[in-house]
């Protein structure tokens, strides 16, 4: 009896076998994960693109996150200086989910994903990055000092999407500050439209809220960083219990 005992599966405390748990890590990395990435991803990239952050009837006067990233510097109370705002906040969202496509649709994270999405993706980075830039520059505005960052994210992103290869480790502090991002990004940007809110309704003569581009951002990268943790506390809670004694179980 004692024998046939010790032939059953260890199971944890919750009654789930190290076979079970094995299963579920493995759905979790090759669908779960996968599909949360990319709806996350889908979000908040539409959230810090095209989606409308000051929402209204007429299609001029919307207002997307690049656009007011370039609309909040000629508000007066910004042009006087009565009003502070880092208008490159509304465009650091777009550069951390640009600069993070590589990693996002790599074999790292994405290890059943079919090469032909894996290239779409990297070409849409190139439209990407060319929405840090100014909607009117020439040479001698990019390197200009009001532009200047702005065109180094454009050519940093650039060179990520011609040079990166999905096979490439990425340490996981680096990962961190990704998935970190991801979130401060977007939350800074909201931040930041709350303290020109009353500026951009006096220009605009009307009460003015947050559109569903902002929340958009946010729920993307919130969706994208709740996913890396989660497959990181069970990856790390795999290599402990393959690493832990197993003296103590077999009594």
């Amino acid at each position: 009896m004692g024998l046939a005992a010790g032939r059953q599966p260890i199971r944890s405390q919750a009654g789930m076998s190290d076979a079970d748990r094995a299963r579920r890590t493995r759905w979790w990395a090759r669908r779960a994960q996968p599909i949360g990435l990319g709806i996350g991803w889908l979000l908040a990239v539409s959230g810090a693109t095209w989606a409308p952050w000051v929402e209204r009837p007429a299609a001029a006067l919307v207002l997307t996150a690049p656009d007011l990233a370039e609309f909040v510097k000629f508000l007066p109370e910004v042009r006087h200086g009565a009003l502070a705002i880092q208008r490159l906040s509304f465009l650091a969202p777009l550069f951390l989910l640009t600069s993070g496509t590589p990693w996002i649709f790599g074999r790292a994270l994405m290890p059943g994903l079919p090469m032909g999405l894996r290239v779409l993706a990297r070409w849409l980075m190139l439209p990407l990055a060319l929405l840090l830039l100014p909607p009117v520059w020439n040479p001698v505005v990019l390197i200009s000092e009001e532009f200047r960052l702005q065109t180094a994210g454009c050519v940093l992103c650039l060179l990520l999407a011609l040079l990166w290869r999905s096979h490439w480790h990425v340490p996981r502090p680096m990962g961190l500050l990704w998935a970190l991002g991801w979130v401060a990004a977007p939350a800074l940007a909201l931040w930041q439209f709350t303290q020109a809110q009353s500026a951009i309704a006096r220009a605009y003569a009307a009460p003015i809220v947050p559109g569903w581009g902002s929340w958009a951002t946010l729920g993307g990268g919130l969706l994208m960083s709740w996913i890396l943790g989660w497959g990181w506390c069970c990856a790390r809670h795999g290599e402990t219990r393959r690493t832990a004694p197993t003296g103590s179980g077999s009594r």
